[in-house]
């Protein structure tokens, strides 16, 4: 009797799991059903694409070489000073712009006035000395008649080793051997008695000190900015030390390496246009001044020397430049921005807009820069082609333009 009891009660439940499984599935369905009747599929044709547009125009391509370069002043000079001495008069500072011959730093020259003056009296005794051996020497006017022959023997010389039939080192022992001759024939008894009164010692001493006293006056030799200054009034500085570097910044070069397969392509004279990445939306024209004769064999670059002015002083040296050098002008072309260009199964294509529709073409391209595409089929000028928001677009998508 249990055991009846037990199979009813399972036969029960079997039912009802059967019954639960038919009822759920057929809820379920009506809700997805409900659902999909309140989506609005004409709606999804609606969408529409913002995206920015360039007209197609008619214009010059300028074809030109890419290079890289770091900025130099035309004229920059580490000076030094040729003495020692202690700065007494600092008329710079760093950035500061001067002049042509304007004074820049000034030495104690006490100590050189000191010699000068030395080797003026000595000028002047050895003047005094000379004057008495050339009245010693009056009475002796005999003069050897080799005198001629060994004048003839240097004229010749001196036109030989002009026209490069001597070297120097033939031509200077020559000239030595016959200058001694002429000296004893008593040709060059003036010479002879300027060395014997220690005259021609005395001047030249006279002359390295006066140099010497001019050296503790350091001027600028060209117009130009004071750059690496740090010294102070009572320092002592030696001879050959670094005292500041003076750059000229009012024109501008640049060397760059240009490949050998390109260099047939540009001339001396030939435009350049210059970017600095630290100033940003700005183009500074120069042009090629220099095209060294070689190729480095390493690197199978030329070296190319670009020169610019820099009259608004925003350029500095040392700034990292790229370099754009012309090498061709191709007048009245079909020309597209860059951006506009799009690659898809290996064919070129952009879109443009129609009735705020965007239609794909296809194009055939020619030659390009870094901003435009010559296009020699596909669209005509003043069509309206998409730059940007092009790259997800369908043919015929709803678009709209925007500023």
């Amino acid at each position: 009797m249990k055991l009846k009891l037990w199979m009813v009660i399972l036969t029960v439940v079997i039912l009802l799991g059967v019954l639960l499984l038919v009822i759920l599935p057929a809820n379920s369905s009506e809700e997805v059903n409900q659902e999909n009747v309140n989506i609005n599929y004409d709606k999804l044709d609606e969408v529409v694409f913002d995206v920015k547009t360039d007209r197609v125009k008619r214009g010059n391509l300028l074809l030109y070489i890419n290079a890289n370069g770091i900025i130099r002043a035309i004229d920059e000079l580490e000076l030094t000073s040729n003495i020692s001495g202690v700065i007494n008069t600092i008329n710079i500072y760093e950035g500061k712009q001067v002049n042509k011959g304007e004074l820049l730093i000034g030495l104690d020259d006490r100590e050189y006035e000191i010699a000068l003056n030395d080797a003026i009296s000595k000028v002047t005794d050895a003047k005094v000395e000379y004057g008495f051996l050339v009245r010693e020497s009056t009475n002796d006017t005999t003069v050897n008649p080799k005198a001629k022959e060994y004048l003839d023997q240097i004229n010749q010389l001196e036109k030989d080793f002009a026209l490069g039939k001597v070297d120097e080192a033939k031509y200077n022992d020559l000239k030595n051997e016959l200058d001694m001759k002429l000296i004893f024939t008593g040709a060059k008894r003036e010479e002879v008695i300027q060395s014997k009164s220690g005259l021609t010692g005395a001047i030249n001493s006279y002359k390295r000190a006066k140099l010497n006293y001019e050296y503790t006056k350091i001027n600028s030799p060209f117009n130009g900015s004071v750059g690496d200054f740090d010294l102070v009034v009572g320092q002592r500085i030696s001879a050959g030390q670094k005292l500041c570097k003076l750059f000229n910044n009012s024109t501008l070069k640049i060397d760059i390496g240009v490949l050998e397969n390109d260099i047939s392509k540009i001339r001396i004279g030939g435009s350049a246009k210059v970017e600095v990445p630290s100033i940003e939306g700005e183009y500074f024209n120069g042009r090629i001044v220099n095209i060294s004769p070689y190729i480095d064999k390493e690197t199978k670059t030329c070296k190319v020397t670009v020169q610019l002015q820099n009259p608004s002083n925003k350029l500095k040296p040392g700034m990292f430049a790229r370099v754009l050098l012309e090498t061709e002008n191709l007048n009245n072309r079909v020309l597209i921005p860059k951006e506009a260009l799009l690659v898809r199964d290996k064919r070129n294509l952009v879109f443009v807009v129609e009735n705020g529709l965007a239609k794909w073409k296809y194009v055939q391209i020619g030659k390009q820069n870094d901003q435009l595409i010559e296009i020699e089929e596909g669209v005509l000028p003043d069509e309206e082609v998409i730059v940007e928001g092009h790259y997800t677009l369908a043919h015929d998508a709803k678009v709209r333009v925007i500023k």
